[in-house]
Formats: C-alpha cells, sequence, structure tokens
C-alpha cells in the first residue's frame, strides 16, 4: 500500500499553484522549535519525509557540516521537482519520490527522520512508523509536527474540507504509536508560533492554524 491518490493529487495541485511556498512561510516558525531538538552532528544523513518544495531539506542540511547530508521524501512528483529546482547547486541535497509505507532506503540508512506536517496523510501509520524505524540506524531520533491532533479543535474538518484521509489522534494516541513502533523513548512538545493570529487570512486550512497556533500550538513528538 503507497500513498492515497486522492492525497497525491492535492499535493501536486498545490505545487502548480505555489502552495508549497506558502506551506513553507506557515510552518517554518513552529518547525523550527521541532528542529531545534534534533542533536545533528557532523556528517549525520537526515531524511526529511513530506519535504514538499523541500524547505526543510535545505534547513536540516546546513548544521551538518561539509561531510553530512540531507534526502527529502514526498509522494508528489511535482513537489518533487519543486525541491529540485529550488535546491539547485546545494551540495549533499537530494529528492526522491515515494510513499512512507515503503522507503526507497536501506536499512540504518539514516541519523535522523523528520516530518512536518504530513505523517498524518499517510494511507498506514503503523507501517509507516515501521519503515521510518527500519532505516534509521540504532540511536537514531525521530522528530514529527502535526498541527492536527484531537486537542487541536480548528484542525477537526480539515479532512473533510480538504476532501482527503487524515489520522486523527490524541497528544497521548501519537505518543502511543511512536513507542509501539519500537522507540525506546518518546517526548512530545508544543510548538509556539511567535506571531499574532491573523484573522485576514483566507479561510482556509492556514486561516485555522493561524487562528489556533497561539493557543495550542503544534505538537511536536521526539523519539529515539
Amino acid at each position: 500500500m503507497g500513498a492515497v491518490p486522492e492525497t497525491v493529487a492535492l499535493f501536486d495541485d498545490w505545487a502548480a499553484r505555489g502552495r508549497a511556498e506558502g506551506m513553507e512561510q506557515g510552518h517554518l516558525p513552529r518547525a523550527r522549535v521541532a528542529l531545534a531538538r534534533i542533536p545533528v552532528a557532523r556528517g549525520d544523513r537526515i531524511l526529511d519525509l513530506g519535504c514538499g518544495n523541500g524547505w526543510a531539506t535545505r534547513l536540516l542540511r546546513a548544521p551538518a557540516g561539509s561531510t553530512g547530508s540531507a534526502v527529502g521524501l514526498d509522494a508528489s512528483a511535482p513537489m518533487i521537482e519543486r525541491a529540485r529546482s529550488l535546491s539547485a547547486g546545494a551540495p549533499a541535497l537530494s529528492f526522491a519520490q515515494g510513499a512512507f509505507e515503503a522507503l526507497p532506503f536501506e536499512d540504518d540508512a539514516f541519523d535522523h527522520v523528520f516530518s512536518f506536517e504530513a505523517l498524518y496523510y499517510s494511507s498506514d501509520l503503523t507501517r509507516a512508523l515501521a519503515e521510518i524505524r527500519r532505516v534509521l540506524r540504532p540511536g537514531g531520533t525521530l522528530t514529527v509536527g502535526t498541527d492536527h491532533y484531537l486537542e487541536n479543535p480548528g484542525s477537526h474538518s480539515w479532512s473533510k474540507d480538504l476532501g482527503i484521509p487524515m489520522e486523527m489522534m490524541s497528544e497521548a494516541q501519537w505518543a502511543a504509536r511512536v513507542e509501539a513502533a519500537g522507540f525506546a523513548t518518546v517526548a512530545t512538545f508544543r510548538c509556539l508560533d511567535p506571531r499574532p493570529a491573523d484573522p485576514a487570512l483566507p479561510p482556509d486550512e492556514f486561516a485555522a492554524v493561524s487562528l489556533f497556533r497561539t493557543e495550542i500550538g503544534t505538537l511536536g513528538i521526539h523519539a529515539s
């Protein structure tokens, strides 16, 4: 089982309409909080799942030093094309199209896996987490960020609004699923956006994030 076709089609459309850059602007302040949790060392290899236009992949590469590398994976071919275009000439960066449930990488291939606002789109979260655990070396880390969780009521309608399936769980359920995948240490935290809520945003998923982000914040999960 791979990515849900309706979900891939949505992100293909977003890539064509420039929504990838909008997501980057909306996610970045909170993503930096999650990124700070990753103990990146010189030479580490990092995987960015659901990379979109590659914005986080590029940030992940930056602290790794000249011998490190980062790989971005997305199910949308147009998103991968956009990521490659924006990353042209950047050293030790690569991008691949693929599904969370069948990662095209060898066992123990990465030191860290990062995924921001993406894992809830998985067609089989249990399988996706097992794949993440497989490609992580012993002692590696997984860091996840999600706005779509039970304690954030502003996100409850997103699946219906977008017309695609999205995993909805509580903070405790997210932690339990990650722990069940074989991670020994799992901690949750909030990624708060320093910007004030903006009621002038258009009535879509970004507006919902904006209206709730300063109060509730993105749910972050760090596991090792």
